[in-house]
């Protein structure tokens, strides 16, 4: 009996992004303070038969001031179409407080593992359950995060399976 192989294929084409500009949603964490955090626009996945694995992978480079170990959490932020993680909105928004994380899902943090300007990247595979998402930056670290509008960024790229 011949045995059906199933392959992982990132699907690189379809790639979401979000960026200060040029990206497919607005996410605008430049200058991120102590203690402070910004989420990106939610974007909509559709409720179209897509695959609902992807590759998250964000990245920062922080602010001229760095300290080792420091952290800033990565979290996901989802939505039915009407009933969101938080009230923050669906925009490109400053959170509005830390108690607004209490119920969205923290997927990781970037760890802050040297001391220079140098682009630090989180990546995790994660499965998405809602039509609607979008990225969130909480700075825990003591110093504010870079003011340079390129220095961030999130892509989700689809992961699929199929068979051979």
């Amino acid at each position: 009996m011949a045995t059906s192989l199933l392959y992982t294929v990132i699907q690189t084409g379809n790639t979401v992004s979000w960026r200060n500009t040029g990206g497919d949603e607005l996410f605008t964490p430049t200058s991120l303070g102590s203690g402070a955090g910004r989420q990106g626009a939610l974007h909509d996945f559709t409720t179209a038969a897509v695959g609902r694995t992807f590759e998250f992978r964000g990245w920062i480079k922080p602010g001229a001031t760095r300290v080792e170990k420091e952290a800033v959490a990565m979290i996901l932020k989802s939505s039915d179409g009407t009933h969101a993680d938080n009230d923050d909105g669906t925009g490109d928004i400053a959170v509005s407080n830390i108690n607004k994380l209490l119920n969205v899902r923290r997927i990781g943090q970037i760890l802050i593992d040297e001391n220079a300007a140098v682009e630090m990247v989180f990546s995790r595979i994660i499965t998405l359950g809602h039509r609607h998402a979008g990225p969130i930056f909480w700075n825990y670290t003591a110093n504010t995060l870079s003011t340079t509008a390129t220095d961030y960024g999130v892509d989700m790229t689809p992961v699929v399976l199929e068979a051979q």
